[in-house]
């Protein structure tokens, strides 16, 4: 699967400058993957979008490619979506963990759920942002099948090594391709650096920055069956996992 890491410096609370923006900006791939609130920025003024999953079936349809992008949903909520080349809802995620050091919590409401899906033939899960220090929620997903995870941030560039550590960190935890697609750029209280990457199976980095790589889902079920640690999960003592 060919995966392209799509890092936009996202126009402040403007969905339609950054649609006519993002159509400019994808490369070809199978899947293009775009941060967490790809239309607006990190605002805590929700306003739903209900046009950004027709955009994004449009755009998947024109390009002949899948999309994971983040926008503002119903509720309100921190949403991301998983759409085909045919334009379907593969999967749709509500950020399980708001993050309440800026306040999240206070505008949005938190998801429920990590579904995992389909994609291409391998069993993907997407994550938002915060979510990736909670490592209970990849294992879980693991568990049910993920080979992939698609972690889409507005990650601030003053904590940007907790990022780059905890993507590799949830990686090796879970045998798992880790796919991290973070934003660029400022908005009125954060700054923004390229540190998008790509971690395989055993943490090893297979690519940073924006750009495009080959995910091989075979590398991570070779590695399970050669080092089936998921298979030592004690679930009779975490009997909230799988």
């Amino acid at each position: 699967m060919r995966v392209a890491l799509v890092e936009t410096d996202t126009v402040w609370e403007d969905p339609a400058a950054n649609r006519a923006r993002l159509r400019q900006l994808l490369p070809a791939a199978d899947v293009a993957v775009l941060p967490e609130f790809a239309f607006t920025g990190f605002t805590l003024a929700p306003r739903p979008d209900p046009d950004a999953e027709p955009f994004l079936a449009d755009l998947a349809r024109e390009r002949g490619q899948a999309l994971v992008a983040g926008y503002i949903g119903e509720g309100p909520r921190n949403v991301a979506v998983a759409v085909d080349a045919a334009g379907a809802v593969l999967a749709r995620y509500a950020k399980l963990h708001p993050f309440t050091y800026a306040d999240e919590h206070r505008h949005y409401r938190s998801g429920d759920d990590v579904p995992v899906f389909e994609l291409g033939g391998v069993r993907a899960a997407m994550l938002i942002c915060y979510d990736l220090r909670f490592p209970e929620v990849f294992r879980d997903a693991a568990l049910r099948g993920a080979e992939l995870f698609f972690v889409i941030a507005n990650w601030p560039t003053q904590r940007v090594e907790h990022w780059r550590t905890l993507l590799r960190a949830r990686a090796i935890e879970n045998q798992a391709f880790v796919v991290g697609v973070n934003r660029v750029g400022t908005d009125p209280r954060f700054r923004y650096v390229s540190s998008s990457l790509v971690a395989g199976p055993q943490g090893d980095v297979v690519h940073e920055g924006p750009g495009v790589v080959d995910v091989d889902p075979e590398v991570v079920r070779e590695w399970r069956r050669e080092f089936p640690a998921l298979n030592d999960v004690r679930t009779d003592r975490y009997p909230f996992l799988g």
